[in-house]
């Protein structure tokens, strides 16, 4: 690759995109718009007087107490007295229920808010000031038609709200603010009236001393609001310009001679893509300018209006925490831009590329959503998951914790570098793909498609129906899943659950896609005759990977811990298993998944994917659709790393059959081992030095052990890929052995 055309390219789609008026209008003048409007609408929203006054009916009303009165006419409830109209009803009879009027006339819209004060409130409050040796009242000091203040199940007071009126809950919240500043009051007087210090019904005070600066606490508010900003605006500046520079130029005809020049494809993606970088670091950055002059001056103002105490606090964006932003913009931008300009190589028109955004956004938006969930910060887990791992990077130094950011920053940056060139192969991949090029726009019809696809069906599933098969199986798991939750648990419920979820959910919808897609089940499987030697190291590789697979698992649930409810089911579930036959376990925990998981994943997915050259495509995708079908997120990360290895084994022995020995042989040394936690005589008297028992009663293999089965592990994977180089492999299609 040559950096002079690169160069070249750049500087020719930098031009092409400055003389584009429209471009330039979203990129430079419309963020010094958009604020300085958005902070004026704050302003006259401030200045906005929304207290709106709201109609109050009370209903026995002479019921209430005349010495100590609900609405007091001082300076204090002044304000609340001028917001509140108070209307007084009575029932039309006097045998009518209080509170079916009450409901009715908040129903029907007559009035906001309804008080009700029942017939004994007197003596209600009479006898919950009598002395203990007093409490009893003789029936003629209280109507037949009161209640006892002893009754805890009948309350004096009632209101009647509409929970969908906003005036009925502002009635409410101002009519109990008088209510409990009237049971403040009464309280207080009886207190003096018994010779008793009033205070007494105060809360012990207590005093909060904060010794955060207030520039840290802007910083900790302002590093939870700008990350979500910088991906909106750093993928809709690299979307639009990705839609320009592909689509846009498939229809101006211009691509074309683009790539009849001597420059290669991956130059020309490169060019593009500096110059889709440059417009999403440039959207980005001069949003997060604009927004650091207009808050300051907003705030300034609120402060001057005597605006909210949240929005005071708030204050501008600091200088330093908008440094560390751009910082970390830049492996943000480069990411994103090079996933729109994959996917927007893939539309037709730059019609049907603006479709693509939504997808696209709604997919970034949980990564960094998932920072702002309380208790979530920058640790070795977090730090590996793309995009929120560099927001919480973000926030580490935006907060002053540069130790922290600096410990796992390595992690992030290898991370996010690791997507990035990801990114750019599938956008150099798409530029590649003539087909994906040169398609035109074209208008759907149900009947010729299916004629279509009936009439040119290949031995395996394209790309797009292997991502269409695996996006129908784990949407058939979330619903299944939960379909099939049962609050009994048992061994019967869960092996009938486990069947169904495997034959019903992940082989079904791959077997009947192969049989109707494809002109092959046996190939769009993946089923050719298998070595015997790749069995053998199969075999060899399941039971030498399963001690390093422990220690990874031990890792994943010390970093993401399970929560109490989690633990107790899955122990009752250890329970469960070790209380089953072991050849029930065995064939429902190991062999049936093995075979449904496998033919799924690294048969009919992994074939699909496998074409146009898409060997790294193959396995890190079905690796992913693989881990999500586990649906716990720890399982998730083992199960993706543990697709990888099989997404390899898959590639290099040509066949699915070695991926289930593998797999099979995985889960049932876990069986093995989960019974031998409850049930010491599993474990074998020659097998006893390799694994040990823990201190809460399970067991583990021993350190000896997992670093030998490491190395062992290691060379069967070189034997493997050593056995089956390409020559070999030529001679195997020749055979008949691969498909």
């Amino acid at each position: 690759m040559k950096w002079s055309r690169v160069m070249l390219i750049f500087t020719r789609e930098m031009r092409d995109q400055v003389r584009d008026r429209r471009t330039m209008f979203t990129i430079f003048v419309l963020p010094m718009l958009l604020y300085p409007f958005m902070g004026m609408l704050m302003l006259q929203v401030a200045q906005f007087n929304a207290e709106y006054p709201v109609a109050v009916t009370w209903i026995g009303q002479e019921n209430w107490p005349s010495e100590s009165p609900l609405v007091i006419d001082d300076e204090q409830h002044r304000r609340s007295n001028e917001l509140i109209h108070w209307t007084r009803h009575e029932p039309s009879s006097l045998t009518e229920d209080a509170q079916v009027v009450a409901e009715n006339l908040v129903r029907n819209g007559a009035t906001d808010f309804v008080l009700v004060t029942k017939p004994g409130l007197k003596a209600w409050l009479s006898q919950s000031t009598s002395k203990l040796d007093d409490n009893v009242t003789s029936s003629t000091d209280v109507p037949t038609d009161q209640f006892s203040a002893t009754d805890k199940s009948i309350v004096p007071i009632l209101t009647v709200v509409n929970q969908a009126s906003d005036a009925s809950l502002v009635a409410a919240k101002r009519v109990g603010t008088l209510i409990e500043d009237w049971r403040s009051a009464w309280l207080r007087k009886q207190l003096s009236d018994a010779n008793l210090n009033p205070s007494i019904v105060d809360i012990v005070a207590i005093q909060r001393v904060d010794v955060a600066p207030a520039e840290t606490k802007q910083a900790l508010v302002w590093s939870k609001i700008l990350p979500l900003i910088m991906l909106v605006w750093a993928l809709t500046g690299a979307f639009y310009p990705a839609i320009d520079l592909c689509a846009g130029e498939k229809e101006r005809g211009t691509l074309e001679t683009l790539l009849c020049s001597p420059a290669s494809r991956t130059e020309i993606v490169w060019g593009k893509l500096l110059t889709v970088i440059c417009f999403s670091i440039a959207t980005a950055v001069l949003n997060l300018f604009s927004m650091q002059f207009t808050s300051s001056f907003v705030m300034q103002q609120f402060a001057l209006l005597g605006g909210p105490e949240s929005v005071q606090a708030l204050g501008p964006l600091p200088l330093s925490s908008l440094t560390w932003l751009i910082v970390i913009l830049l492996p943000i931008s480069a990411m994103f831009s090079a996933l729109a300009l994959a996917v927007a190589a893939l539309a037709r028109s730059s019609k049907e590329a603006q479709y693509y955004l939504m997808p696209l956004l709604l997919a970034g938006l949980p990564l960094v959503m998932l920072p702002m969930l309380p208790g979530i910060s920058l640790g070795t887990g977090t730090a590996t998951i793309p995009v929120t791992g560099a927001v919480l990077l973000a926030r580490a130094l935006i907060e002053g914790h540069l130790a922290e950011a600096f410990l796992y920053s390595p992690i992030v940056i290898g991370v996010t570098a690791i997507c990035c060139l990801l990114a750019i192969r599938w956008a150099v991949r798409q530029f590649e793909n003539e087909s994906v090029l040169f398609r035109e726009s074209e208008r759907f019809e149900l009947r010729a498609w299916l004629q279509n696809m009936f009439q040119h069906r290949t031995p395996t599933a394209t790309a797009g129906e292997a991502m269409l098969c695996g996006s129908i199986i784990l949407v058939a798991l979330f619903f299944g899943r939960m379909s099939l939750a049962s609050t009994e648990l048992s061994w019967d419920s869960m092996t009938h659950s486990t069947i169904v979820i495997q034959i019903g959910m992940i082989l079904a919808p791959c077997l009947i896609m192969a049989t109707v897609l494809t002109s092959s089940v046996w190939k769009s499987l993946r089923l050719g005759r298998p070595r015997l030697a790749d069995m053998l190291f199969c075999f060899g590789l399941g039971v030498s990977l399963h001690p390093a697979y422990m220690v990874l698992s031990s890792a994943i649930q010390y970093e993401f811990q399970f929560g109490s409810d989690t633990k107790e089911v899955l122990l009752y579930i250890d329970t469960m298993i070790s209380a089953a036959p072991l050849w029930s376990v065995i064939l429902t925990l190991a062999v049936v998944p093995a075979i449904c998981e496998e033919l799924a994943f690294r048969g009919f997915i992994f074939a699909g994917l496998l074409q146009q050259r898409g060997t790294l495509r193959a396995i890190i995708v079905s690796a992913l659709f693989f881990g999500l079908s586990h649906g716990v997120l720890q399982q998730t990360i083992g199960a993706t790393l543990m697709g990888l290895i099989l997404g390899v084994v898959a590639w290099r022995t040509g066949g699915v059959l070695g991926c289930i020995v593998l797999h099979m042989t995985h889960n049932t040394l876990t069986m093995i081992v989960a019974r031998a936690g409850k049930q010491t005589q599993l474990i074998p008297h020659f097998f006893e030095w390799a694994v040990v028992r823990t201190t809460d009663g399970g067991v583990a293999y021993s350190n000896l052990w997992t670093i030998l089965s490491i190395v062992i592990a290691t060379s069967i994977l070189a034997a493997l890929m050593w056995n089956n180089r390409p020559e070999h492999r030529a001679d195997l299609l020749r055979e008949g052995s691969l498909t």
